[in-house]
């Protein structure tokens, strides 16, 4: 008895975990470049309940032991690097990734991160930035009063000076590794390396496998909300049958212990 009720509530605190993720795919459909997240679950334990040769009524034909499961466990939130649709905005600043890739940006505390959002803006020293000041890694830098910003395909970067000459301001180049989905998600859009990430390596856009650079583009969120909508639904309703298992199981322990001789 006591193994069921275990069993029911592994079952509801896992599928109440995936409901927590599938939410937070939902609430970050329109953030650029968000990159969804699935649920795996996995069993937990066996235990072996009648052995080979013991004195008792088999169950099983093939003389078989007979194991008894103790529930279901989360094993993972794995990260989806599928490739979001792009929408057009217009605006010289934004940068969208048309395959595989990252940009590189490095954080306050030196720390190197990476992103698949687009929205950079120049800070008062030329340097480009994310929306929330963090410089990207690429040694490019924007001299005052340039105007009309232009990066190709193959990530190079040009700019317009006070004469009308197009001048050339430097190259963006971006990084992959061997395991997107083991980097780890920080907020604000950006990832960390970890040992699950494997190998990373740069090149220019187009080259060694990775994508091209889109201006005037942004990714956006590769989360499409039928998916999740049919998703949550499975796990409201497994949540719930577990629920009710609980409630059987919870039901027949109380008459067991209210019997009377």
């Amino acid at each position: 008895m006591l193994r069921s009720i275990n069993s029911s509530a592994s079952g509801i605190n896992a599928h109440a975990k995936k409901v927590d993720v599938i939410a937070h795919n939902i609430a970050n459909i329109n953030t650029t470049g968000y990159k969804k997240q699935a649920v795996s679950f996995s069993e937990l334990y066996y235990r072996q309940t009648v052995g080979p040769g013991a004195p008792v009524a088999r169950t099983s034909t093939n003389n078989s032991p007979i194991l008894e499961g103790s529930g279901v466990r989360v094993a993972g939130a794995e990260k989806n690097f599928e490739q979001g649709p792009l929408v057009q905005t217009g605006r010289d600043m934004d940068f969208a990734i048309q395959g595989e890739g990252l940009f590189e940006v490095m954080l306050p505390t030196g720390e190197l991160a990476y992103t698949r959002d687009g929205v950079f803006k120049i800070d008062e020293n030329g340097w480009i930035t994310t929306a929330q000041g963090y410089r990207l890694t690429a040694p490019i830098m924007v001299p005052e009063n340039y105007r009309e910003l232009k990066i190709n395909v193959s990530g190079e970067v040009t700019g317009k000076n006070l004469e009308g000459e197009i001048e050339e301001l430097g190259s963006l180049f971006l990084v992959s590794f061997t395991n997107q989905e083991g980097l780890e998600s920080i907020g604000e859009n950006l990832f960390i390396a970890t040992e699950a990430s494997g190998d990373i390596w740069e090149a220019m856009p187009g080259e060694e496998g990775l994508g091209q650079i889109r201006q005037g583009f942004l990714e956006s969120s590769n989360v499409f909300l039928a998916e999740e909508i049919t998703n949550l639904i499975e796990a409201q309703r497994a949540y719930q049958l577990n629920s009710r298992a609980l409630q059987a199981a919870d039901e027949m322990w109380a008459m067991a212990n209210n019997l009377r001789r």
